[in-house]
């Protein structure tokens, strides 16, 4: 599975999204209740654990993608007719009950309940306050996704869409998907057709959607529709070089991936000759003993074969950093996500004296300098 990014329908709101302002028009949940989660998206203080929490509605195929990152999203609406993009989302993931309970915890969201008390619509909505407290004390958790901080922008103002620049058609094309519980697939070129004049050409947004392992998207009007018209003529894999895109899609975040990938390997020298196994001490991510009791410093780095050569050589810079704090001569370690695709990428590492291993099911394949232990 690659990427997808959709178009998703949220209420519209005239105060920033900053709280609930009882303008919602939408069936649904907002139109039974007077507002919607969303209308909190552009607080820039809601953040938990490091990432930028939101929500939208989600549907079918956003959660499988949203499993592993992989989900973007330009959140859309509609005011007077017109159609509008008020935020954007990239490397998405689901926050599940015990992630939602713990954001509500730390972002105090059940005291929200007070002020949208005071929202007229939301009041003439409820019989009475104990209704309404009931109510929102089933739904104040209900948060539905996060992202890396780097990856999430709101736009003030929004950006107008006009839906046939965005996906030309004959006849014009009159809207984008409007439906409050639906989404709208589209090309990756077809969303940078509607953010991209928004933000810098160094944005990680810009490089998250400028890469080339999206899916096909399945509605045919869509997948085969002719390029963008006018502006965001930036096309996938242009907004930045692929090194660049490295640094940004894996340096400057910490993402499950590397979770993942770290846990994975940690769960396999449990159950090999290893000791003293210890993750993220002194910023490395594993410090382990070998079979023969020598030091080994790990360093983790979720990768693709396409970049797979800017990984081992960001890992060789940082651990080569951290070994300068050891007197007793650690063997040093690249874990990388996928085998390498190139010879050339195994002897980066290992010519250079640096260890080099991969995930093969369960197990680690492992390649080391010919000058060291094996084992």
């Amino acid at each position: 599975m690659g990427k997808m990014v959709v178009l998703k329908p949220v209420v519209w709101n005239g105060n920033g999204y900053l709280a609930p302002t009882g303008e919602t028009t939408s069936s649904g949940f907002a139109g039974d209740h007077g507002y919607g989660h969303e209308e909190w998206n552009g607080r820039s203080d809601w953040v938990w654990k490091g990432w930028k929490v939101f929500h939208t509605e989600g549907k079918g195929r956003m959660f499988d993608y949203a499993d592993e990152g992989n989900l973007g999203i330009v959140m859309t609406t509609m005011k007077d007719g017109q159609f509008y993009a008020v935020g954007v989302a990239a490397a998405v993931y689901q926050n599940n009950q015990r992630d939602r309970s713990a954001i509500a915890k730390e972002l105090n969201l059940r005291a929200n309940g007070a002020d949208l008390w005071k929202v007229p619509k939301i009041r003439g909505l409820h019989k009475n306050k104990a209704e309404f407290d009931a109510h929102w004390k089933d739904s104040y958790e209900w948060i539905r996704w996060r992202c890396p901080q780097s990856h999430f922008i709101w736009f003030n103002p929004p950006i107008r869409i006009i839906p046939n620049d965005v996906i030309p058609a004959t006849p014009p094309r009159q809207a984008i998907a409007k439906m409050h519980s639906g989404y709208q697939a589209v090309r990756p070129d077809q969303a940078l057709a509607i953010i991209a004049e928004r933000l810098p050409p160094s944005h990680s947004i810009l490089a998250w959607l400028s890469t080339h392992d999206f899916d096909d998207v399945r509605d045919r009007k869509v997948r085969n529709a002719p390029p963008p018209k006018g502006k965001g003529g930036r096309s996938a894999g242009t907004a930045t070089d692929p090194y660049t895109r490295y640094l940004q899609e894996n340096e400057f975040q910490i993402t499950p991936k590397h979770h993942h990938l770290q846990s994975a390997f940690e769960a396999f020298l449990k159950i090999s000759k290893a000791t003293h196994i210890v993750p993220n001490l002194q910023r490395v991510d594993i410090r382990y003993h070998d079979a023969q009791g020598g030091l080994v410093l790990a360093e983790v780095k979720p990768t693709e074969p396409q970049t797979m050569r800017f990984a081992i050589r960001a890992a060789i810079g940082q651990l080569l950093d951290y070994c300068q704090s050891h007197n007793d001569d650690p063997r040093l370690l690249v874990v990388v996500e996928c085998e390498p695709n190139r010879p050339d990428d195994i002897l980066l590492a290992t010519d250079n004296g640096f260890g080099l291993a991969w995930p093969v099911g369960k197990r680690f394949e492992f390649r080391w300098p010919i000058a060291t232990r094996q084992a």
